[in-house]
């Protein structure tokens, strides 16, 4: 009971990013629809050949305000309208850069994802990303190699990381020009 690997894991508490549905900003103006006036699309994602997801918008942009109002349906029966708010920057080459206004907290966003009928950013709906929870679970390993060693987790990681330092990338030198007759 209790022994090492039981218990808490990082990876079974938070929603991961990859499992959502995200919203860009630069796919909005890529598809070009973030300009003066209302437009109205539609939105899917999919995986493979495979649709998992849909929703309709509709863009405002006016001197007023700028906002994009997302409308999802399920058979038939309207389930949400969301409008989220947006800011826009100038860069220093010139045009507008649009961000999102978290509807949740509202912070300046590039990306809001969808969860569970939820539009928010990643810091409001608790998300991680893949790559976080796979260095936890490299953690792990570490302690699992180190148990019956006397070394601390640590000291193992840094030696097997060692041993990728001291392996060459790339041979020594400048690479010679070789004249071609």
């Amino acid at each position: 009971m209790g022994g090492l690997g039981s218990g808490y894991r990082l990876g079974d508490k938070k929603d991961r990013v990859e499992d959502c549905y995200n919203l860009s900003t630069d796919n909005f103006a890529r598809w070009k629809v973030l300009k003066w006036g209302i437009r109205v699309g539609v939105l899917t994602w999919s995986r493979g050949d495979r649709q998992t997801g849909a929703c309709k918008y509709q863009t405002d942009i006016y001197e007023t305000g700028n906002s994009i109002t997302f409308y999802s349906d399920l058979n038939g029966m309207l389930r949400y309208d969301i409008r989220v708010n947006l800011s826009h920057y100038k860069p220093g080459y010139g045009g507008k850069r649009y961000l999102f206004l978290c509807p949740r907290c509202g912070r300046r966003m590039r990306t809001l994802f969808i969860t569970g009928g939820v539009i928010g950013c990643r810091i409001c709906l608790d998300l991680t990303y893949y790559s976080c929870v796979r260095n936890s679970s490299m953690k792990s390993l570490y302690k699992f190699l180190a148990a019956g060693t006397g070394y601390a987790w640590e000291d193992v990681r840094e030696a097997l990381e060692y041993d990728k330092r001291m392996q060459r990338k790339r041979p020594p030198g400048r690479p010679r020009k070789q004249a071609v007759f």
